[in-house]
Parts: structure tokens; sequence; C-alpha cells
């Protein structure tokens, strides 16, 4: 009979929540203290900071923080589980209403398990701020005002629309502005729901906020809504002086420059893109205008010259381990008998970017011809292609994945940002497609939004950093600046920057970041 050992304990428990696929769970489910000290020590579980839940790793990768990170919607929904009856709430619900689920520094809770506010870490710099409040034991919430969204893999319960109107303060309109708005302008309610959100909590004064913003905003329906409802119970109209709107709280041309798509999602990336133009216009405005356009024989010189770096650099950056005298022998044409699988696999990425370099160059010279550089989806799948032709012909990727726009969701590795289902991609590519081409912006700053809007729908399964610095060049190349190369040990630097952009819309850093990199370039041509 074999010995019941703490380790023994330990790796039977691990076996057989890895074999039923529960790789989260709550505190209660751990085995005995014993065996989690064995599991803690052979890192096969990573615990959240106090220990109330925990996810369980591989064998191969014990990367705890990640593991936190991208299991952080099922992490949530642990403590939802353990603090019963339970809702996601005020700007929390919003994000999640649109259809955003980046990782927040603080998600909002409330709950009815009792009277106490608790404040739970999933990871470091990310936790649950639980309070108590109004919500029904059977988990539908007070007058049926709960709804279930999709978040990573679960579904997790948020605040109804019609309860989060009433809910949001001041300062969660003006810190999240653009994300409210957008919400707000297609947001579509039944009035019975919208009257019983408001007899159980009824705070006139931000309900009557919410329909002066969807006033100014166009969408009159939710606006006539709340007016006869406000009226009904009350006998003075309320302001706008004393909303705020208007004043405290401004609604910018940019989000009611088109009609909506009652598409909160879609809205939102326009809007985006819009205010990201100003701000990255702003910033690049004197490098523009300093920056006069090069003759297409001089941008085709500098980006050949550029090969080898571009292709060691951009690469790297991706996480291939490689050499410069490896894309050296790539790009003349080493035969590549006798290398091993992984080595192949480096190779074929290289040989794939080498391709795709050579039809960015292609795809530039097209430009001077037509007089101006425009994205197009088949362009974007033709270098896609480009890139990813020869670990098709080596048999290391499958010729079915080149088939259209990704089919899977994806997640970025130590990122808060999670890219568009698979659902949305494709009307979310064509709305950059269309909005960058069209905007009345400088190259630098049509590069910008070209490499930011890229990555962050995230379009396909790999390969989309490579793709959006080749994007943003042709943009310049079009334009007649150089080629601008991306540095490896630039890496933190330019990622943090993506970061601060994808989750905050704070552009600032991307732009300067990227502005910097192309006067570099600018520079070294004049030398």
């Amino acid at each position: 009979m074999r010995e019941i050992t703490p380790r023994n304990e330990a790796i039977a428990w691990w076996e057989e929540q890895v074999s039923a696929g529960m790789y989260v769970g709550p505190r209660a489910q751990l085995p005995s203290a014993p065996a989690v000290r064995v599991l803690r020590d052979e890192e096969l579980i990573a615990e959240t900071p106090g220990g109330w839940a925990w996810v369980a790793l591989g064998r191969e990768s014990p990367e705890a923080a990640q593991a936190l990170r991208q299991n952080y919607w099922s992490l949530v929904q642990v403590a939802l589980d353990e603090y019963l009856p339970a809702e996601i709430f005020r700007i929390s619900a919003v994000r999640l209403l649109v259809g955003d689920t980046t990782i927040p520094g603080a998600l909002h809770i409330r709950h009815a398990a009792s009277g106490s506010k608790h404040r739970l870490e999933v990871t470091e710099q990310f936790e649950l701020l639980l309070v108590p409040g109004d919500v029904a034991a059977d988990g539908a919430g007070t007058n049926n005002s709960t709804v279930r969204v999709r978040a990573g893999g679960v579904e997790v319960p948020v605040s109804s629309p019609e309860r989060t109107l009433i809910s949001l303060t001041v300062s969660d309109i003006r810190d999240n502005r653009d994300l409210v708005l957008v919400w707000l302008r297609s947001l579509v309610v039944a009035q019975p729901a919208l009257e019983a959100a408001y007899s159980a909590n009824p705070r006139h004064v931000l309900l009557a906020r919410m329909g002066h913003l969807a006033r100014d905003l166009g969408n009159t329906r939710l606006a006539d809504q709340i007016e006869r409802l406000l009226s009904a119970h009350h006998r003075h109209h309320v302001s706008r002086t004393i909303t705020g709107v208007g004043k405290k709280i401004v609604v910018p041309a940019y989000m009611t420059a088109r009609p909506s798509t009652r598409d909160p999602g879609l809205d939102r990336l326009h809007a985006r893109l819009s205010r990201a133009a100003g701000v990255v216009g702003e910033l690049v405005r004197e490098a523009e205008q300093a920056m006069g356009p090069m003759p297409e024989a001089t941008v085709i010189r500098v980006a050949r010259s550029a090969k080898l770096e571009d292709t060691y650099h951009s690469t790297t950056i991706e996480g291939y381990r490689i050499t410069k005298d490896e894309v050296r022998a790539v790009l003349e044409g080493v035969p590549y008998e006798g290398r091993t699988p992984d080595e192949i696999s480096r190779l074929m990425a290289l040989k794939g970017y080498s391709r795709a370099f050579d039809r960015t160059l292609g795809l530039i010279r097209e430009a001077f011809i037509q007089g101006e550089a425009r994205l197009s989806e088949e362009m974007i799948f033709d270098l896609h292609l480009e890139l990813w032709g020869p670990s098709i012909d080596a048999g290391i990727v499958g010729a079915t994945e080149m088939r259209g726009w990704r089919e899977s969701p994806v997640f970025i590795r130590q990122s808060r940002h999670v890219p568009p289902g698979p659902e949305k991609v494709g009307r979310y590519m064509v709305q950059l497609i269309e909005q960058v081409n069209s905007l009345d912006v400088g190259p630098i700053t049509r590069a910008v939004l070209t490499h930011w809007g890229f990555v962050h729908i995230h379009p396909f399964m790999d390969g989309n950093g490579r793709l959006a610095r080749l994007l943003m060049n042709y943009m310049l190349g079009g334009s007649g600046l150089p080629w601008a190369t991306i540095r490896a040990e630039e890496r933190s630097t330019y990622f943090r920057a993506l970061e601060r952009a994808h989750v905050g819309d704070d552009f600032t850093p991307l732009t300067e970041f990227l502005r910097d990199e192309i006067e570099q370039s600018v520079d070294a041509c004049r030398d």
C-alpha cells in the first residue's frame, strides 16, 4: 500500500485538478496544510495575496504572476461565489457592458453577504473592492437587475444597464468619460425596467445627468424615457447647471461626428482613434513640419540598408532567440539542412519577415505611384501570408490558419489588455482601415494610429507586432519618410508605452517613443 505523505497527497490533488480541467478555485478546495506547502515549494500552484484563491500551474512554465493575470476573470468568479449574492457594478459594470474585459486596477463589486467592506488582491496592483449593497439572494438581483456577461471564458453577474445608470457619480463619468459616453450613446432600455431600477434607488440628480448626456449624444429615446420618469416623480425639473452637463462634463465633437453603430465597442474604437488623432497630432506637429518628404529612391535605399538590423530587432522583440549571423545567413540564402526543429522554426520566422519586408517595400513604391499610403484588407492579408509562408512550407504552421482574421480569443503575455473577441475582429478592422484612411492628419500621426490600432485589435493569432511595425513603416515610407527600426533593447519601454495606450487611453508615451525613433532615422539620413 502506497504511503500517504504530504507530497503524495499534493501530487494526487494536483493531477486530479488538472485532469478535470479545474485550474482555479477557492482556498477551501486546497488539500491539507502540509500538502499545500509541497504545492508551493514545487511551484504547482500560484496563490493570490492573502491566499483566498489559487491557480494550478503547469510543470513546464510555473510563472505565478502570469497565471494569476491570465485567470483573472475566473478568480473574480471565485470571489463572487464566496460573497454571494454579489454583482459587478458602477464603472466596472460599464466596462463589461461595452465588451471591455481589460484587467482593471480596481474592480467594483456589490455584495449582500454581510454589511462589511472587503478588499481582495488578485495580484500585485490588481484588487477587488467589495462593498455591501442591495443584491437579491437568488442571484437575479433586486427587481431582476443583474445580467450575465462573458469575460475571460466565464460568465459573471453584472449590474443591469438600468441600475448602472443610477449608480455612476460625476467622478466616474469624468474619469472615464469616453467609455461612459459610448455606452450611453447606444444604450436601449425598457421603460418598466428603468422605472423599477429608479424605485429601488431614487437618485434623481444622477439619473437626470444621464438624461442630459443622452440628449447631447443623440440618444433621444433614452433621454425622453428618463425625462418622463423624473417628471412623474418630481415637480421641479433638474437643470443642466445642477447636473454639470455642458460644464463639468462635456460631450466632445468626435463622439457625435457620425451616427451610432449600436455597437458600443465599435463606437469606442472610433472615439479612441479620433481622440488619439488630436493628441498624437499635437505631439508630433513640430516633427512633421520639420521633415520634408524624401524621393522614392532614397526611401527604398534607406529601407534596404536597414533590413538586416530591422529583421533582427523586430523578430527578437517577439521572443525569438536569434543572432545577427543567423539573420545574415537567411538574407544571403544559406540552406537550412541539418538544423534542429527549433532552429528551423526560428529561421523560417526570419525568412518570413524578410519576405514581408520586401513586400512592404513594394507597397511603398505603389504608394508613391498612387500619391498616398492607404491601408486595405488585401494588403494586410498579403503581408500576413508573406510573414508565415516559409513556416507553412516547412510544416510548422497549417495553411488553414491563413484564412481570414483570427477565429479564437488571444491573450497577450504580461499585458492587462484583452483584444476584442474573434466575432468582432472583422468589424473592428474595417473601422480601423476606413478611419485611418480618411483622417486628415500628417504621416507620423497616421503611422502611430496604424501601429496602435493594429496591435490593439490583434487581428491574427500570431505575428501582430511584426505586422504592426511593417504597416507603420509602410505609412512612413509611402509618405516619403525613412524606415524606423524599434530596437530589441528598447522592448520594455516600447511595451510599457503600448500598455499605457491600450489600458489608460494615454497615447503620449507611445507617440513620443515612436516620434523619437522616426526623428533618429531622419537624422541618420542627413549624416
